[in-house]
């Protein structure tokens, strides 16, 4: 399959080069279509191996503050289905490699149904999707959607997910699985929780499939502690999106600080 393809190069490729698979999030539209363009080809320029893009919701229940004024930002840019999907086609115009994955809530696919929402991804270039408010069990009519047109599913594994539950979660993933490094919403922390090492160890006594932590990670020594915890990859939302924020405020392109800064956290990923 395409989309398996794609991931399984970026976190092979990131193997073999040392390298935990860096994976920096923005919300689509975010704080307008051009400037969200200019975001996303300064993540790759700064050394992204994946990306994830937040599809901007009014009621994003599992964002915190600062993904929650992106999302705002977005909406009151003009952002909306069309324009999602066309600002994911110039993605692919750029690069045609990079696994694209998107983070969204239930109502953005039911406004156009499971089919023609997959559809539409699947020809924009979109390589998973992540329903962040759809449990993997109420997820059967979607998925099926899914492997109709070859998107990957990603679903949520926590400290607090049972061992039964788990190996439920791996068996019906087929892009990685998202590891929330500690409970609660997305934003900035100043310290890791303690408890991802245990967590990413009891997920891999039963899958071998690739486990991605973000929630909370914002520093390159973030970075480093979630590396050599042992996930695949490491995801970084909120610290990027408030920097995306600040320039926003001041009337400026982001797009020479993210690179920077993508670089700096990508360079922590090396385990070697």
């Amino acid at each position: 399959m395409k989309t398996m393809n794609r991931y399984q190069s970026a976190f092979s490729s990131a193997e073999k080069r040392g390298q935990k698979a860096f994976i920096p999030f923005a919300v689509a539209g975010d704080p307008n279509q051009e400037i969200f363009i200019d975001v996303i080809n300064a993540y790759i320029k700064g050394g992204a191996d994946v990306l994830e893009i937040g599809f901007p919701f009014s009621d994003p229940v599992a964002d915190g503050p600062v993904n929650q004024r992106a999302s705002q930002r977005a909406i009151a840019s003009g952002l909306n289905h069309s324009a999602f999907f066309e600002s994911i086609k110039k993605i692919r115009s750029i690069n045609n490699d990079i696994p694209i994955g998107v983070l969204l809530y239930a109502n953005t696919v039911t406004h156009l149904g499971n089919d023609e929402f997959c559809k539409r991804a699947a020809k924009a270039g979109i390589d998973s999707i992540l329903v962040a408010d759809m449990p993997p069990e109420e997820s059967h009519d979607l998925g099926l959607s899914m492997r109709k047109h070859g998107i990957g599913r990603v679903f949520i594994a926590s400290e607090f997910t049972p061992d039964e539950r788990m190996r439920y979660i791996c068996k019906h993933v087929d892009s990685f699985v998202y590891v929330v490094s500690r409970p609660g919403i997305t934003g900035v922390d100043t310290t890791l929780s303690t408890s991802v090492k245990t967590t990413i160890g009891r997920l891999k006594k039963v899958t071998d499939k690739p486990l991605a932590v973000g929630f909370g990670i914002s520093t390159p020594e973030h970075v480093r502690e979630v590396s050599k915890a042992g996930a695949h990859g490491v995801i970084v939302g909120s610290a990027l999106v408030k920097e995306i924020e600040r320039c926003a405020l001041k009337g400026t392109n982001p797009s020479a600080i993210l690179k920077k800064k993508v670089k700096l956290l990508k360079e922590a990923t090396s385990f070697k």
